[in-house]
């Protein structure tokens, strides 16, 4: 089918859904290109003017907990949730989200600091899209998924390998990053260790693994639109936190590239 045809066709029968997916790509754009001349105000780079602050802790629940929350919602509202191959990928998100959501923001550094509004309600629009988009084409939009063959599919199984590769690369940067301080110590210091032989933000670059997994595993729009908006986010931030590490210290390794290992 053309991909015109393909197009209007969505759009007639799931218009909320193919309009809805359309935004995100808007979205990614809109924050690509800001984001290489505007710092995100967060953590190391927060600064006034950016409207009314809330706790980081608080605020980042709020922001990211409405993805797992409408993915599970619409996941489970479908006759085909308790198929192998949705439950799976359903499994994979929560993995990241559940723990993104509701453990993550208790433990990372500085949750005691302050986060402007405005960052959170943009997050959390954006994590109510992806979260329900997702859940809608893995269990109504996607017959592959719904046959067990998907499971010896290459590129299940090149996905499932790539996800949790990346999960792993997250994670680990993650507990660097929480280690560097003792307890009572403020500021900020270099990480070393792990993929931070090699990049300013291997967090980042986890991230970015992850979801490129997840889309090989499911072989849906929206999972490819996540992956690729993933990177579109995190991609200038990466920069401005190895810009933001040569700025402040002078010994910072000049081998490390900004979000993939040895190329960029």
């Amino acid at each position: 089918m053309p991909i015109t045809e393909a197009l209007t066709e969505s759009l007639q029968t799931h218009p909320l859904y193919t309009w809805t997916v359309f935004g995100i790509v808007v979205l990614g754009i809109v924050s690509f290109v800001l984001l290489l001349f505007i710092s995100a105000p967060y953590g190391r780079h927060l600064r006034p003017g950016w409207g009314p602050t809330i706790n980081a802790t608080t605020l980042w629940v709020i922001m990211e907990a409405p993805s797992p929350i409408a993915f599970a919602v619409v996941y489970f509202m479908s006759d085909n949730a308790f198929e192998t191959v949705p439950l799976i990928l359903f499994s994979m998100f929560m993995l990241h989200y559940v723990y993104r959501s509701f453990i993550y923001p208790f433990r990372m550094r500085g949750g005691h600091k302050r986060k402007p509004i405005l960052t959170g309600a943009l997050a959390f629009g954006f994590n109510t899209a992806n979260g329900w988009t997702n859940a809608f084409a893995i269990t109504e939009l996607a017959p592959h998924l719904l046959s067990t063959a998907w499971l010896v599919d290459p590129r299940f199984i090149i996905g499932i390998i790539v996800f949790f590769t990346g999960y792993a690369i997250n994670q680990h940067s993650d507990a660097i990053l929480r280690n560097l301080r003792k307890p009572g110590e403020s500021g900020y210091k270099i990480p070393y260790g792990g993929f931070y032989r090699w990049l300013s933000s291997p967090n980042y670059f986890g991230e970015i693994v992850e979801w490129i997994g997840f889309a090989f595993a499911a072989w849906t729009v929206p999972a490819w639109v996540f992956a690729w908006f993933t990177a579109m986010n995190l991609v200038p931030r990466a920069f401005s936190n190895h810009r933001w590490y040569l700025e402040h210290f002078s010994d910072y390794p000049k081998s490390r590239r900004r979000i993939i290992p040895f190329l960029l």
